[in-house]
């Protein structure tokens, strides 16, 4: 099991973005906005929509007047590094952004995301370009024999995780996501350094929480109403004895603050960004104890 902590992206950070800011018109403060009108709110480190509350609004700045202005959260561009992973950037013909990192990290995470391929090119301002991958985001699911290869429709992973980055100092990283069908979407972008836990054990359970409704009227009829969901899963993992109180300290560390935990590299539904709800350690073995863990993804 790893965790990977993660690296703020700022204005700073994001140094280009092929997705313009222009979801709406730009708040000014000399506009009457109508109830229900749309605004984008763009300034350092600040880039949100807003929706009018009332009517004759106008001289109320959106961050500060939650009477007169809802948040409906960050702009397209800036969808994929607000950590919610429900809420996607999406962009016709793909989406190409560059990070500008200060510092070390050895990891980056797309997750729900909605491509034909990932790459990622780190360049080093010395040695040139230190990394390069493509990752294809076709499944093989139900790919079994030669009739599903050519008549099963395709089926696309909804998570990138790479965790080998080279440790340089400094570097920038260029991703392109790939569109299907027009269009590609991410959820949520995840830099920053790994930290390996332990090693998860066989019998790790995965899944979902969902908040759609489903009724039925008097005659049976059923009504659906599609709301979000997040992730769930719970891991138990083997600890090496000294390691247990670094552990302890670091997971308490973390009990408000949304991370990324990876069950297993081998399946990218363990990769959850989130929160741990509750966690034990038995310290039960001469050089191993059993840390068992409860995670809640963010919607």
């Amino acid at each position: 099991m790893k965790i990977i902590r993660p690296y703020a992206i700022t204005d700073a950070t994001l140094i280009a973005c092929n997705i313009p800011e222009t979801d709406y018109p730009v708040y000014a403060s000399g506009t009457t906005y109508a109830l229900g009108a749309m605004v984008v709110v763009v300034d350092s480190n600040i880039h949100k929509i807003y929706e009018s509350l009332q009517t004759g609004n106008i001289g109320h700045t959106p961050i500060s007047s939650s009477d007169w202005w809802l948040d409906r959260g960050a702009t397209n561009r800036w969808k994929m590094f607000d950590t919610l992973v429900g809420s996607q950037t999406e962009h016709t013909g793909g989406i190409t952004f560059t990070l500008a990192v200060t510092g070390r990290i050895n990891s980056i995470s797309l997750l729900n995301v909605y491509a034909s391929s990932v790459r990622v090119v780190a360049t080093d301002v010395i040695d040139g370009v230190v990394f390069d991958r493509t990752v294809d985001m076709r499944s093989d699911l139900g790919i079994n024999d030669w009739f599903n290869y050519f008549f099963e429709p395709p089926e696309w992973d909804s998570d990138s995780v790479i965790t080998d980055l080279p440790m340089y100092a400094n570097m920038t990283i260029a991703v392109t996501i790939g569109a299907i069908s027009g269009s590609a979407k991410c959820g949520a972008c995840i830099i920053g350094l790994t930290k390996t836990i332990g090693d998860t054990q066989y019998g790790a359970s995965v899944g979902i929480q969902d908040y759609s409704t489903k009724t039925r009227d008097t005659w049976g009829n059923p009504t659906v109403l599609e709301r979000a969901y997040n992730k769930r899963a719970n891991f138990t993992v083997n600890v090496d004895n000294v390691a247990v109180d670094r552990l302890q300290n670091i997971l308490a560390g973390y009990r408000a603050t949304p991370i990324l935990y990876i069950g297993t590299g081998e399946f990218g539904s363990t990769a959850i960004l989130g929160f741990y709800k509750d966690f034990s350690i038995a310290i039960s073995y001469f050089a191993y104890s059993v840390c068992t863990i409860e995670i809640e993804g963010l919607i």
